[in-house]
């Protein structure tokens, strides 16, 4: 036996538009897993793994996720990850912001393809070209 949670949630890139979405579950109990909750619940698993996605796949680019050895060297390529990815999605927030759309509508994956085509420009200048952030 499951369960079928039918809900709409609005388009972020076409705010008029809702999109469907069907969730199949096996927790049965309406009392204790109301509809609500397991919808709300069920995005934000997804964002997880979207993040992670994010970090595995495209940030790193390679099989073997962790490289160190040692655990201080551990957290601070786990620090490393994090903080690229965050600038990642801070960037995308700010071009999201002075574009006047929702970050949300625009793509990591193109953002980074973005970044890694600039990063040789960057590494060519001289400090005083730096700018200043």
């Amino acid at each position: 036996m499951v369960r079928v949670i039918e809900y709409t949630i609005e388009n972020y890139e076409q705010p008029e538009e809702q999109i469907r979405y069907r969730l199949i579950t096996s927790l049965l109990e309406l009392e204790k897993f109301p509809a609500q909750l397991l919808a709300c619940q069920y995005h934000q698993r997804w964002e997880v793994e979207n993040t992670i996605d994010e970090l595995k796949v495209h940030l790193l680019r390679r099989k073997t996720h962790i490289r160190a050895q040692k655990p201080r060297e551990v957290v601070q390529e786990v620090y490393g990850l994090l903080l690229g990815h965050w600038a990642v999605r801070s960037l995308i927030f700010q071009a999201a912001t002075s574009a006047d759309v929702a970050p949300l509508g625009l793509s990591f994956t193109g953002t980074l393809r973005v970044v890694r085509r600039a990063l040789p420009k960057f590494q060519r200048l001289q400090p005083q070209e730096l700018p200043f952030f």
